[in-house]
């Protein structure tokens, strides 16, 4: 069981070439996003990992919209990658195998998390700007 960081992005660059036949094909990506979400959502051993995988669907999503263009091509390839990585039946470690059959799974996507960081923290902070200003109410000019 390699987990190396040279093992990890090959694995990485592996699944971003992969992502190239998803990025500007909505429908596919939507499959994948779809399928990351129930995994997370069936597997508490990722429960670590649930934050980042969440930032990576919606920030896959808010790009397709063109919501959120502020992030290169090359990182969203690596984001689509990790999710494919993480639905994929085929890992460095069967996920069948209990108790380390997700320690792949994890261990790419906090590796992504690790080399996107800087885009990451931006989209989440765009995404918390979104947020405030969808919940805050409309002032009128007539309140003052």
């Amino acid at each position: 069981m390699d987990l190396s960081n040279e093992k990890l992005k090959q694995q990485q660059d592996q699944y971003a070439e992969e992502a190239k036949d998803y990025i500007d094909r909505p429908k596919k990506t939507k499959s994948i996003l779809k399928r990351a979400n129930n995994s997370i959502q069936k597997n508490s051993s990722l429960s670590l990992v649930f934050s980042p995988v969440r930032l990576f669907i919606d920030m896959v999503r808010s790009y397709q919209s063109g919501e959120y263009r502020d992030i290169r091509r090359t990182t969203i390839l690596k984001v689509i990658g990790a999710l494919i990585y993480l639905v994929s039946p085929i890992d460095l470690i069967p996920d069948f195998i209990l108790g380390f059959g997700f320690a792949d799974d994890i261990a790419i996507i906090l590796f992504v998390t690790k080399t996107i960081f800087e885009e990451l923290t931006r989209y989440s902070d765009w995404q918390d700007e979104q947020q405030k200003a969808r919940t805050q109410p409309l002032q009128s000019e007539d309140a003052y």
